[in-house]
């Protein structure tokens, strides 16, 4: 991801008539380190990552919350599996989520967590993201995605179908 990219967007997004809150989710293996330092003393903004460590860029340590609390930092271990990854997101990520109230939640939404993917050590499957896209519905604000890592393409093609596909009609996909 480019320095800031998600931090960028949305600062645009809180310029829009009625858009007073962001959330970011990053779900990609590395920590979005870019993101969280453009928003991290911005309070309009929440971010959470999930994210390997240890693992490059070497930052995302669950003490960085920024300066507003706004920031959600969960590291997992190397080989961390989707029923155990899903549970942290359900456990911590959704509850700070949903804590904050966002009107906009964007997502940087990496594929580089899949077992095959060979710049990662994480172990989820297509399906995975699909329960990700579902949970991040109970928050009722609109989704826009950011596609990401993701080295392997066929399994990177199918994260993305589970992920669009648990989508309901009547919330197009924004990518």
């Amino acid at each position: 991801m480019f320095v800031g990219q998600r931090g960028d967007r949305a600062h645009y997004a809180l310029s829009l008539p009625g858009i007073e809150r962001v959330a970011i989710l990053d779900w990609d293996v590395h920590h979005g380190n870019g993101t969280q330092e453009a928003i991290e003393n911005d309070p309009r903004i929440a971010f959470c990552s999930l994210h390997q460590w240890p693992h490059y860029p070497f930052t995302g340590r669950p003490h960085e919350t920024g300066r507003h609390g706004n920031v959600l930092n969960l590291p997992v271990p190397a080989g961390t599996e989707g029923a155990a990854y899903y549970g942290l997101f359900a456990e911590k990520a959704l509850p700070f989520l949903q804590a904050f109230r966002p009107q906009l939640l964007l997502v940087s939404a990496g594929y580089d967590a899949l077992a095959t993917d060979p710049l990662g050590g994480l172990q989820l499957v297509p399906a995975d993201y699909g329960r990700l896209v579902a949970g991040c519905l109970t928050l009722g604000c609109p989704i826009a995605l950011g596609l990401e890592g993701g080295y392997d393409p066929a399994p990177t093609a199918a994260a993305l179908v589970a992920t669009l596909a648990a989508l309901p009609a009547t919330h197009p996909p924004v990518l």
